[in-house]
């Protein structure tokens, strides 16, 4: 299975940028009340790009034999992703008012933003780790 590495991680990278520029794309399509922005046909493309960066990440975990919740760069990393889903929610959706929606939305692109800079450094703090 570790043979097939190098292409997961590849789908993993890919997938990461496909779920963070669409993420970005809608977002501004809410921001500025496009109704394509919220088409059922762009929901559900960001819903397989989104399932399939799960199952690359989860079968990177299999293949690495990791558990997440003992390393601590890949814990920090699920708490950021639930994060960044509610905070992506709240920008796309349910937030109430549009500067609510606003503050979400770059709350929610630099969260993702920390936890790319977690996975490059593989360490809990990211890019930051060393300023600490």
């Amino acid at each position: 299975m570790i043979e097939t590495y190098p292409l997961a991680r590849q789908a993993h990278i890919g997938l990461v940028i496909a779920s963070g520029m669409l993420f970005a794309l809608r977002g501004i399509g809410v921001l500025s009340g496009a109704r394509w922005s919220m088409q059922r046909s762009v929901r559900i493309a960001s819903q397989i790009i989104d399932a399939g960066l799960l199952i690359a990440a989860l079968s990177l975990l299999a293949m690495l034999q990791l558990n997440p919740f003992a390393v601590p760069w890949l814990a920090t990393k699920l708490v950021l992703l639930v994060v960044y889903i509610v905070l992506g929610s709240l920008a796309l959706k349910r937030a109430h008012s549009a500067r609510a929606r606003l503050v979400c939305f770059i709350a929610a692109l630099l969260t993702f933003a920390f936890m790319v800079g977690v996975a490059r450094a593989h360490h809990p703090l990211g890019l930051w780790h060393g300023l600490a």
